[in-house]
């Protein structure tokens, strides 16, 4: 539990140092953390496959000052993409937008009402590709101010908005391993597992892609 000793002092001097160069095993980390069958031991790519056209998407990793909390939130049921699933605020890239991280911002504003004035952007993780939506996300790290408060300025989409501490996420046992039965088939799926919520997913490995960045081993 040391790195988590060292990042209660000078936590955003980690933060930006650990954003500062790319992560070398980041396509194992990523995919690490996609389900996996427990027949075939497949697991979904994170780069996409020769060939295929995916769209730009980006998102928004918000960490408040403070404590170090990371900005999830809890889509609706019945969505086109990603629905009843944990993620971070974001979305699909428009013309409008002038760049990927416009994008981040201007999604975390629809999505939470985050003022993009008040976040300090300290970095990008490698881009992830989702093969269920297709997208291809670049994940932008973001500091808020101390005591931030969001609120859901799309209740259509976003249901619930939650913190989570990175001394919580980066603790043993928070990480684990839950079996899933989807279409006739069993998937072992690592979870973040957190009060009522389990972190999967894309969501879970872009969470990984940070904390391994400040020392975390998953176990």
């Amino acid at each position: 539990m040391g790195y988590i000793t060292r990042m209660e002092n000078g936590l955003e001097e980690r933060l930006r140092e650990a954003l500062s160069r790319p992560l070398p095993n980041w396509r194992e980390v990523y995919e690490r953390f996609s389900p996996r069958d427990l027949e075939t031991g497949e697991r979904r790519p994170r780069v996409p496959p020769e060939g295929v056209s995916a769209r730009e998407a980006a998102v928004l990793i918000p960490v408040v000052r403070g404590e170090g909390r990371i900005v999830y939130t809890l889509r609706r049921e019945g969505l086109r993409n990603h629905a009843g699933q944990i993620s971070f605020p974001g979305g699909g890239f428009e013309p409008e937008d002038s760049s990927l991280l416009e994008t981040a911002l201007r999604e975390s504003h629809e999505e939470v009402l985050l003022d993009p004035s008040r976040v300090e952007v300290l970095g990008r993780l490698e881009k992830m590709y989702i093969p269920a939506s297709g997208f291809l996300v670049s994940p932008y790290v973001g500091l808020l101010p101390e005591g931030t408060e969001l609120s859901l300025s799309s209740p259509g989409e976003v249901q619930e908005i939650f913190t989570v501490p990175l001394e919580v996420l980066m603790a043993p046992e928070t990480f684990r391993e839950i079996v899933w039965r989807r279409g006739g088939r069993e998937y072992a799926v690592p979870v973040f597992s957190v009060g009522d919520h389990n972190i999967w997913g894309a969501t879970a490995a872009m969470t990984a892609g940070l904390l391994v960045r400040l020392g975390w081993e998953p176990r």
